[in-house]
């Protein structure tokens, strides 16, 4: 559901960055239409009709739009073959072996990018078009080249306030995923996953390597890493963090009449997990009420619940002693590992909630049930050290080698697998192209205000000369001219914080431990574009402070 969330979101990105950059051409083309009035003029007067201008204002723009598309089209493609080798050493590498990435051209992808950019074209190429038809009558052949009808100001100024709009939006939702992510990696787990490896075993698929040999070895390699240097305790065990989460229906005293746990008599659908007597020393995991399990408990039927799993099944009530049962029908197992079904479990502790992959701690509820020895070679080796446990990895697999050299091993911390399960990898990943999206937005959100700006400025020169003739003060007509060239970028910047308001609720899923509404983000965005929208202003406006009067009362 989030990796659906998140790839909405790059997808609408991608096409408000797309809008953005149209914004920004239609309003470098009525900028160039305006300086073709003369030209349009005449071809009015020499008989060309209205639709005729718009015709070829409109195969101009459709013409432009269709050759950026293949450029574009071409670049993305070799693009791509870069970015795919970077994305798959990003993944874990239980993730890559099972990824495919298809990056040869397609005829399809290149039609719809062709389609794209006609759409794009046409419509944004249609308001200038229709602009400057309009205004190219028979006496425009006799007026001053640098006038602008006030409708084009107009347009102008929404053209800016829609690039402004739409960029304030990406950096917001860009900013929020960024600061969720660093939330979400800075979480507190509830384990030691920094100084914990979780080392994975690998077997050949032959004959000679049944279970029973494969629990040997496992059991072997177990002793041997326990007397590593720097190793404070070994245990064999699903980390909370390795994204196999089992879950089954609970029940409790007579609450199922005897029947198997089932969707229609559970008390509580609860995780749960194999783990070894000393799981929960080996993880840091403080034990709040009874004991951990023991090697007796497989026989016994002993398990230990999380608190929230307590809470549960017995709110307000001390857990320790009581009996539940469970059943997994209708749910995934595997057939390489164990079922908690059939047997009555006794409650003996309760352990600390930790926290896994799920981002709301929803997998918090756990049953620790204790892992049965034959099934030992299907569960990672996780290893507790006192330093750094990337340092031990060699020694991990000289260790593993010793035992059998046929044997393959991967290792890595339990903080690096939290980052790259997908409630993880797909935020941050988002986050990444958000922010890609936002700063290009931003970057092409600035270059149309610069443009905007230093147009209005060359078609008022005339109008500076009167006013600096008349004693206007250069600050003065410096701000007139902010003023009025800032007015759209509030504007603009209003309705994007009130869009980025909107983003924010449906990303709310996919953001963890921020508000939807954040104070840091909505307002340092808001400071960056004032502060890009004043200076991407003042420097085409400080040019019309240095026109010598007499000159711009000459300016044509």
């Amino acid at each position: 559901h989030k990796l659906r969330i998140c790839l909405i979101f790059v997808i609408a990105a991608v096409g408000l960055v797309l809008v953005v950059a149209c914004a920004n051409v239609a309003a470098l083309q009525m900028a160039r239409a305006a300086a073709r009035q003369n030209e349009l003029a005449m071809r009015r007067s020499l008989g060309a009709s209205r639709a005729r201008l718009i015709r070829q204002l409109l195969t101009e723009s459709g013409l432009l739009a269709v050759t950026a598309g293949i450029f574009a089209f071409l670049f993305s493609w070799a693009f791509l073959q870069v970015l795919v080798v970077a994305i798959s050493d990003a993944f874990p590498d239980a993730l890559a072996g099972s990824l495919v990435f298809h990056v040869a051209p397609d005829l399809k992808v290149f039609a719809f990018v062709l389609l794209i950019s006609l759409i794009a074209g046409f419509l944004f190429g249609l308001t200038p078009a229709l602009e400057s038809s309009g205004s190219a009558t028979s006496s425009a052949l006799k007026a001053n080249a640098s006038t602008s009808p006030r409708r084009g100001h107009r347009i102008r100024g929404l053209l800016v306030a829609t690039q402004v709009a739409v960029s304030a939006v990406l950096v917001i939702a860009g900013s929020l995923l960024i600061h969720s992510a660093i939330r979400a990696v800075a979480m507190s787990t509830g384990y030691d996953d920094a100084h914990t490896l979780d080392v994975s075993l690998q077997f050949p698929m032959t004959a000679a390597y049944t279970p029973d040999h494969e629990a040997a070895l496992v059991h072997d390699l177990r002793n041997r890493l326990a007397t590593m240097p720097g190793v404070l305790d070994v245990t064999v065990a699903r980390a909370p963090d390795g994204e196999m989460l089992r879950d089954g229906f609970v029940s409790i005293g007579d609450s199922a009449g005897g029947e198997t746990p089932s969707v229609h008599n559970m008390k509580a659908d609860l995780y749960y997990t194999w783990v070894q007597p000393n799981y929960f020393e080996t993880l840091g995991i403080p034990l709040l009420l009874g004991r951990g399990l023991t090697r007796s408990d497989e026989q016994e039927h002993s398990v230990v619940l999380s608190e929230s799993a307590a809470r549960a099944l017995w709110p307000s009530m001390n857990p320790l002693g009581r009996k539940l049962r469970m059943g997994t029908d209708g749910r995934y197992n595997s057939a390489t590992e164990p079922l908690p079904d059939g047997p009555e479990w006794q409650v003996v502790g309760v352990a600390r909630d930790t926290r896994g992959v799920m981002l709301d701690g929803s997998d918090s509820a756990q049953v620790y049930l204790p892992l049965p020895a034959n099934f030992v070679q299907n569960y990672p080796l996780l290893i507790r050290t006192r330093s750094d446990p990337a340092q031990s990895t060699a020694a991990v697999a000289a260790a593993v080698a010793s035992v059998d050299s046929n044997v393959s091993a991967t290792a890595q911390t339990l903080e690096q697998m939290l980052v790259q399960t997908p409630p993880f990898l797909a935020p941050a990943l988002a986050a990444s192209f958000a922010s890609i999206t936002g700063l290009l937005g931003l970057v092409l959100a600035a270059i149309g205000i610069y443009g905007t700006v230093s147009y209005i400025v060359v078609l008022r020169t005339r109008e500076v000369g009167i006013r600096m003739a008349m004693g206007a003060k250069k600050r003065d007509i410096l701000g007139l001219i902010l003023s009025e060239s800032t007015r759209p970028v509030v504007a603009g910047l209003a309705a994007g914080v009130l869009l980025a308001c909107g983003v924010a609720w449906l990303l709310r899923h996919v953001l963890y431990g921020i508000h939807t509404i954040d104070g840091i983000s909505f307002a340092g965005v808001s400071l960056l574009f004032l502060a890009i929208a004043v200076l991407a202003a003042v420097i085409p406006s400080r040019r019309a402070m240095r026109v010598d009067p007499v000159v711009a009362l000459r300016y044509e």
